[in-house]
């Protein structure tokens, strides 16, 4: 990832940790995409581009005209909870889909040839029109599933122990646990700004 122009999709706490990991890789252009305001304002903090999504009719295509064929890298955080179109609300409520593919369209059109799109957001059974020629046809590695957590977290907490890496500053929210549905709904909802609710039997 060192040097690369590298497309975060979602700033939601993984999108922003994404964002952090990359630019402690060394990428070299880091994006950032999502269309609610307070998440792309932090985004900015970290010092990288930021798009609103809402603001283009084609997002991917936007993206691979800045970055002059696409990005090296592109991690969808988003999933399935992304926005829907009409059409996609309807299969999801037939059953007929897993969820939103809004993110994968964007990352089929952004990525360069021979580039990589990692999806970390989690994904539902079915997509229909999945662009999977796309994909195909330009070379594109697809990288995908949950992370096996017990491989990073030693070396993580290493990192985080040392000072070299500073995962606390998503948090927004600290509740007792008492409190766990009301921090849910405030996360769900995106009510004062939240990005990352903690959770403390001991509050």
């Amino acid at each position: 990832m060192k040097d690369d122009t590298v497309v975060i999709l979602g700033c939601g706490p993984v999108g922003l940790l994404s964002i952090k990991w990359a630019a402690f890789m060394g990428a070299k252009r880091i994006i950032a995409v999502d269309n609610v305001d307070y998440r792309l304002k932090h985004a900015r903090l970290y010092g990288v581009e930021t798009i609103n999504f809402e603001e283009y009719d084609n997002t991917g295509e936007h993206i691979k005209e800045i970055t002059h064929g696409g990005a090296d890298v592109v991690i969808d955080c988003v999933g399935m909870d992304g926005k829907k179109s009409t059409i996609e609300k309807v299969e999801t409520v037939l059953k007929l889909q897993g969820g939103s593919k809004s993110a994968i369209e964007i990352a089929s059109q952004s990525v360069r040839k021979g580039g990589t799109v990692v999806l970390v957001g989690v994904y539902g059974s079915k997509y229909n029109m999945f662009p999977l020629g796309d994909f195909f046809s330009r070379n594109i590695t697809l990288k995908m599933g949950q992370c096996p957590a017990h491989a990073y977290v030693d070396r993580i907490m290493n990192l985080i122990k040392s000072d070299k890496f500073d995962a606390t500053d998503i948090i927004t929210h600290r509740l007792p646990l008492s409190k766990g549905k009301q921090a849910y709904e405030i996360f769900d909802k995106k009510i004062d700004n939240c990005i990352k609710v903690i959770l403390k039997p001991g509050l």
